[in-house]
């Protein structure tokens, strides 16, 4: 129960990044994948943006943390539905529209996370030491897949929508989350000042570092062609299918005995993914709805800026 706490707790920080960083993203110069010095440097050189991701940064931490604490089959999606939760919450706090479908989704994240807390008292062990090889392998294959993915539909010169650039994102993160899983167990077994030593002489946070980068290249990308409250849930489920699949079995994690216990959690788990569905069709209003508002933005600018003096 713990490491669910923790988790909600991670999600409500990292949300509130997110929506920092949201509203600083529709503020800058247009950014793309394919332009990374110029990605970089708009999103370096936007102080709002950078606070925004500290404080998402915190909320990893903390997801880092409650994964060493629970089974990753709690967690994930507990930090997931959090996420969407806390983002249409804050849509409807700022005035953002959402839909019928949105409204939903909202009312389905709470009794997620009630089936995946009353699934907690039946047993199921927390993996803390991953099967390094298919770690590494999976880890891999999946970072690879995604920014060849990007990039063969760059090359094509396809629209990529901000629905697929966050799934990527999300499968980049949950590379990332296995990682963080594998520390969060390092601190679980040896305390913090043990368990530092220990994960530099692994490759846990270097290939954490590596899903990161590949993961928020492609989720800010998205996040500036749409809102939060939609790119956010795709990015997470994506990466909450990916982490609990893959993650019980690299963790070798045990799910429930009591068959009533395990039903609650694969119920939880998969309300979750029906956010996805509830959300996904609404990605091209949202896209048209950013694209216009930063375009009434640039123009009011343009207005506001005083006239060259004539030569």
């Amino acid at each position: 129960m713990t490491g669910l706490l923790a988790a909600l707790l991670s999600a409500a920080v990292y949300s509130v990044g997110l929506t920092v960083e949201q509203r600083a993203l529709h503020r800058a110069p247009a950014i793309g994948v394919h332009r990374p010095l110029h990605l970089a440097r708009v999103l370096l050189g936007t102080p709002r943006w950078l606070a925004g991701c500290a404080l998402a940064a915190l909320g990893s931490v903390g997801l880092i943390v409650s994964l060493g604490l629970a089974p990753v089959s709690v967690v994930q999606p507990a930090f997931a539905g959090g996420i969407s939760t806390m983002l249409l919450v804050m849509a409807l706090v700022l005035g953002e529209p959402i839909t019928r479908g949105e409204r939903v989704a909202l009312g389905l994240m709470p009794v997620a996370l009630l089936l995946l807390s009353l699934s907690l008292d039946s047993g199921g062990r927390t993996g803390t030491t991953p099967h390094l090889p298919l770690l590494l392998s999976v880890s891999a294959a999946t970072v690879v897949g995604c920014v060849a993915a990007m990039a063969a539909a760059g090359r094509a010169g396809r629209y990529v929508s901000a629905a697929a650039m966050g799934a990527a994102a999300g499968l980049a993160q949950g590379v990332a989350g296995l990682q963080g899983k594998a520390v969060g167990g390092l601190l679980a077994e040896e305390g913090l000042f043990a368990a530092v030593p220990a994960a530099l002489a692994s490759p846990y946070p270097y290939l954490y570092a590596v899903g990161w980068a590949v993961g928020i290249v492609l989720f800010q990308t998205s996040l500036q062609r749409s809102r939060a409250a939609v790119t956010a849930p795709v990015a997470n489920v994506v990466g909450n299918v990916f982490m609990v699949v893959l993650g019980t079995v690299v963790f070798a994690e045990e799910l429930p005995d009591d068959p009533a216990a395990l039903a609650l959690r694969v119920a939880g788990f998969c309300l979750t993914l029906v956010v996805v569905v509830l959300i996904r069709g609404n990605v091209a209003r949202a896209e048209a709805d950013t694209a216009r508002s930063r375009a009434e933005a640039g123009g009011a600018a343009r207005a506001e800026r005083p006239a060259a003096p004539e030569r």
